[in-house]
């Protein structure tokens, strides 16, 4: 019966120590591939602010006088690409 006890506490320690070691192969290319998605939006959000800046100087500069739309659309574009950039250091890490 002793022999029995032993036997059954042998397969399953030998059964956990299996398990993470399935798992842990498996999250670096998930992360990997968030990551990089998470980086590419964030690029893309950069390219669109960077955009909407350029119009809104261009509008100043060619005397026009953005209104409240104008402003909104800029001050938008940032916000989506602080956000994406926020969310890609998340997913990214340090």
């Amino acid at each position: 019966m002793a022999s029995l006890r032993l036997l059954i506490s042998a397969a399953g320690t030998a059964l956990v120590l299996t398990l993470p070691t399935t798992t842990a192969y498996a999250t670096p290319s998930v992360v990997a591939d968030n990551c990089a998605k998470a980086l590419a939006v964030a690029e893309k959000t950069q390219k669109d602010y960077e955009s909407w800046l350029k119009w809104y100087n261009d509008l100043i500069a060619q005397g026009g006088h953005p209104g409240i739309t104008e402003r909104q659309a800029l001050a938008d574009a940032k916000a989506d690409r602080d956000r994406a950039a926020s969310q890609a250091q998340r997913i990214c890490g340090p």
